[in-house]
C-alpha cells in the first residue's frame, strides 16, 4: 500500500510540475508570438500612414510605438481608384523585386489573398479619404525564426529541468515515505503474527468446548461461545488472506485459464440454502460459457466474499439479491446487487477500505472482506465500482 501511495505521490507531483512548466513556457512563447504580431500591425499602420517615398533618416529616433522603419523590411504599393498601381516603395524590401511586390499587392487588392498573413509576411490594406488604396507588406521572418529558436531552446531547457525535478521528487519521496513504509511493514507483520497466534487458542477453546458439551450437554451459553469462535475464526482467516495478498509475491498466485461459469455456479450452489433461510429472494444469471485467465482460487474467494456480503447486509422490506456474470466488449463483468434499508448510511467512497463499517449497520462483521476483494481485483488488473441508491447497493467488477 505504501508503494502505491508513493507511486501516486510521484505521479501527482510529476503531473503538477509538468503542468506548471507547460503553462509557464507556453505563456512566455505565446506572449512572444503575440508581441511579434502586434508589432507587425504597428509597423504596417505606420507605413501606410506615412505612405510611400517617405524619407528614412538613419539617424532619426524611433517612431511612435518604438518603431524604427529603417530597421524593418517592408514595401507599400499605392493603387488608384480604378485599380491601377500609382506608386511602389520597395526600398526596404531586399528579397523581392519590384514586380514581385506589385504582384503580391495586386492579389491583396483584388481579394485573391485574404486575411493578414502570407508566409513570413504580414500585410494590410487600407483605403484613404483621397480615394487611394494602400497595400503594405512587412517581412517578419527574422522575428519568427528567433521566436521558433526561443521556443525550441526553452522547451529543451524545460525538459531537462523537468527530468531533474522528477529525479529529486523520486529521491524525496523515498526519504519521506521511509518511516511510513517501515511502520506499515511492522503493522502487516503484527497482523500476520497475531493471526497465526490466534489460531492456537481458538483451536484449544473449540476442543475444550466440545469436551464441556460432552459432559454437560449443549446450552445457549455453549452455543454463544461457539458462534463467537466461528466469528473469530472467520476474522482470523480473513486477516491471514489479506496479509498474504499484500505481502507475498504475486507469482505465488499463478494465473491460468479456467471456467468462470463453473466457479460461479459452485459458489451460488453453496449459498442458495442460506439465502432461503434468511428469506432473501436470490437470483442469478451466468451467461455464455466464459473462460477467464486468472487465479481460480482467488476468484472463487472473491465471489464467495461478495455473496456472503450480500447475505449479511441485504435489507429493506422486500429483501432481494442478484448475481450476474456476463461479457461485454471483451471484458468480463461480475455484478452483485442487493436491497438495503432506506436509512442505510453506507459510504460508497469508503466501503472498500479496511475495517470500514456503515454507521447504521448493526450486523456482525469485521469490515475486512471487501478489502480482500479489492486486493484480488487489483492483482488481476481489474476495476471495481460501487453504486448506491435509496433501495439498493451494487458492485460492478470488471476484468479485461
Amino acid at each position: 500500500m505504501i508503494k502505491k501511495l508513493r507511486r501516486k505521490f510521484i505521479l501527482i507531483s510529476a503531473l503538477s510540475v509538468f503542468f506548471v512548466l507547460a503553462v509557464t513556457i507556453g505563456a512566455i512563447n505565446i506572449s512572444n508570438y503575440v508581441s511579434i504580431e502586434n508589432n507587425s500591425k504597428n509597423i504596417l499602420t505606420e507605413v501606410i500612414k506615412e505612405g510611400p517615398k517617405q524619407e528614412l533618416d538613419p539617424l532619426s529616433p524611433p517612431e511612435q510605438n518604438n518603431i524604427n522603419l529603417r530597421q524593418e523590411h517592408y514595401f507599400v504599393v499605392t493603387f488608384n481608384a480604378d485599380g491601377t498601381i500609382k506608386e511602389t516603395d520597395n526600398r526596404q524590401m531586399f528579397i523581392l523585386t519590384k514586380e514581385e511586390c506589385n504582384d503580391l499587392a495586386t492579389k491583396v487588392y483584388n481579394g485573391e489573398i485574404t486575411g493578414r498573413k502570407y508566409g513570413n509576411f504580414r500585410f494590410q490594406k487600407e483605403k484613404k479619404s483621397d480615394g487611394l488604396t494602400y497595400v503594405g507588406f512587412v517581412d517578419i521572418k527574422e522575428r519568427l525564426d528567433s521566436s521558433r529558436s526561443f521556443l525550441l531552446t526553452s522547451s529543451l531547457v524545460s525538459v531537462g529541468a523537468y527530468l531533474v525535478l522528477i529525479g529529486l521528487i523520486v529521491v524525496a519521496s523515498k526519504i519521506a515515505f521511509k518511516s511510513s513504509e517501515e511502520a506499515y511493514k511492522k503493522q502487516k507483520r503484527f497482523i500476520t503474527n497475531a493471526s497465526h497466534e490466534l489460531k492456537t487458542p481458538i483451536t484449544v477453546i473449540s476442543a475444550d468446548l466440545d469436551l464441556i458439551e460432552m459432559d454437560n450437554g449443549k446450552s445457549e451459553w455453549s452455543q454463544s461461545i461457539r458462534d463467537q469462535l466461528a466469528r473469530l475464526t472467520e476474522m482470523t482467516n480473513q486477516l491471514v488472506t489479506l496479509s498474504r495478498l499484500e505481502e507475498e509475491d504475486p507469482s505465488k498466485y499463478p494465473f491460468d485459464d479456467f471456467s468462470l461459469n463453473e466457479v460461479s455456479k459452485n459458489a451460488v450452489d453453496a449459498f442458495k440454502t442460506s439465502f432461503k433461510k434468511e428469506n432473501i429472494k436470490f437470483s442469478y444469471n451466468i451467461t455464455g460459457n466464459l473462460t477467464m485467465f486468472g487465479n481460480k482460487f482467488l476468484i472463487n474467494e472473491l465471489i464467495t466474499i461478495m455473496l456472503d456480503n450480500s447475505l449479511k447486509y441485504t435489507g429493506g422490506e422486500n429483501k432481494s439479491s442478484y448475481f450476474v456474470v456476463s461479457e461485454n466488449k471483451n471484458k468480463i463483468e461480475l455484478r452483485f446487487s442487493n436491497t438495503i434499508d432506506k436509512n442505510d448510511e453506507v459510504d460508497t467512497k469508503q466501503i472498500l477500505e479496511r475495517f470500514y463499517r456503515s454507521p447504521s449497520n448493526k450486523k456482525e462483521g469485521s469490515g475486512i472482506g471487501l478489502s480482500i476483494v479489492q486486493e484480488i481485483v487489483n492483482l488481476h488488473k481489474g476495476k471495481i465500482k460501487v453504486d448506491k441508491n435509496n433501495s439498493s447497493l451494487t458492485f460492478f467488477i470488471t476484468f479485461d
